[in-house]
């Protein structure tokens, strides 16, 4: 039973993500989402209270999307150099962006004040993961890292790789200073930059 649960709301997320990229939230009925997810229109009630669920359904699906990806590129106990694991895990971000980019801007737009903390928690438990996980590997490369303190330049190198991810794919931003990039360049650029951040020095 709960595995059919699961798939009624991996199916409801995957058809709000879709939706919303195609068109504005405010064009989108949840008969919609509901249909496309071969869900009844009751069966969505019965989960969700209104439509600004499919905010927070787009936001999961984003979030499993990543995690999936990132599990399989960097699985527990998988070896590597820092730059292959910040390689990794770069590609992974930008490539789930990329795909999640109108979606996640539309989520952005019309999210209220209530949705928020549950965008922060999802984001949490995503970090937690995620992040946590990097940590453990950096934490076997700690004698190539060129800093006093090892655990913070490992955080700063995760915090500005992804916020530099967020904002060049999402916002478009690398246009204003100007820097032009495909997806792949803009991965090569991101991650020398961390691992020249953490290996290079900065006593």
């Amino acid at each position: 039973m709960q595995g059919r649960s699961k798939r009624r709301e991996t199916a409801l997320a995957r058809a709000a993500r879709e939706l919303l990229a195609e068109r504005s939230y405010a064009e989108i009925r949840v008969g919609e989402v509901a249909r496309r997810a071969g869900v009844s229109v009751g069966g969505f009630y019965a989960r969700f209270r209104g439509k600004s669920a499919l905010l927070h359904l787009a936001d999961m699906d984003f979030l499993d999307a990543c995690q999936t990806a990132f599990d399989r590129a960097v699985p527990d106990g998988s070896g590597g150099s820092v730059e292959d694991i910040f390689r990794k895990f770069i590609t992974v971000m930008v490539d789930q962006f990329a795909v999640h980019r109108q979606a996640l801007l539309q989520a952005m737009r019309h999210a209220e004040a209530d949705d928020l903390a549950g965008f922060r928690e999802r984001a949490a438990a995503f970090n937690a993961h995620v992040h946590g996980r990097i940590r453990r590997l950096m934490a076997e490369h700690r004698d190539q890292i060129g800093h006093d303190d090892p655990a913070t330049a490992v955080n700063l190198a995760i915090f500005i790789a992804s916020a530099a991810a967020r904002d060049a794919v999402l916002r478009g931003s690398l246009a204003a200073y100007p820097v032009d990039l495909d997806r792949a360049g803009l991965v090569d650029h991101l991650v020398r930059s961390a691992t020249r951040y953490l290996t290079g020095g900065g006593q």
